[in-house]
């Protein structure tokens, strides 16, 4: 329940902060000057708060496997492991509103042997999407960035698209469900699965009332059984 607790600390006091600037089909490939950087928050997991910049070096794009964070403080360059941070927040100067959350955080891949299914573990930097009372859904790619607007820019491989992984609360850590490359048809029966204890939801997800990409509708609306 790790992964929770750090959602439950973020839903109420992030959520209306995390701004949304792209969606699968519009996200494009983009490497930054070296001479950009971002105003970075890092609050690790004994509560120490660290400020300053990242960026400016080789580049200013943000590896999703980045086991290390090297941030511009005014005493001077710190590196902090990736593993002793709780949540990291980056926005571009002058548009404090488009702040972006990050999390590293263990996820997991579901794969099939002998009619068995199984996971493998990974641990990647996450963006947090989509958030609800019982319901979280992270995305990852290949690096982040920031656009001039302060939008957030993904970049990912064609083959891949953007991942999506959801995190319910009997979930240890957040379960790699679909991409933005996935056809609708893939990510509805994807949700009929895993969100199979609220049917009411699935009904409206089936009925395509409910697109199955439309991540905010889908969390703010979960509430499986009995809760």
């Amino acid at each position: 329940m790790k992964s929770l607790r750090i959602s439950r600390f973020l839903l109420i006091s992030m959520a209306a902060f995390c701004v949304w600037a792209f969606h699968s089909c519009q996200v494009a490939e983009l490497i930054i000057s070296g001479t950009t950087y971002y105003e970075t928050e890092i609050t690790t997991k004994d509560n120490q708060q660290i400020t300053g910049q990242i960026g400016g070096q080789r580049s200013s794009n943000l590896p999703s496997g980045a086991k290390t964070i090297s941030i511009k403080t005014k005493e001077g360059r710190k590196k902090v492991k990736s593993e002793e941070i709780k949540y990291m927040t980056l926005t571009r100067k002058n548009h404090p509103e488009k702040q972006q959350t990050l999390v590293y955080e263990e996820f997991k891949k579901p794969y099939t042997k002998k009619g068995e299914q199984k996971f493998r573990t990974f641990k990647t930097w996450q963006i947090l999407n989509s958030v609800g009372d019982h319901l979280l859904i992270t995305a990852y790619g290949h690096t982040y960035s920031l656009a001039k607007d302060g939008a957030l820019i993904i970049t990912y491989s064609a083959d891949e698209g953007i991942q999506y992984c959801i995190q319910r609360q009997s979930d240890d850590c957040p379960i790699l469900i679909g991409r933005s490359v996935s056809s609708r048809s893939y990510m509805r029966k994807q949700w009929q699965k895993y969100l199979a204890d609220d049917p009411v939801l699935c009904e409206k997800i089936a009925k395509k009332e409910i697109d199955a990409f439309d991540f905010t509708a889908i969390a703010e609306q979960y509430n499986p059984a009995g809760k």
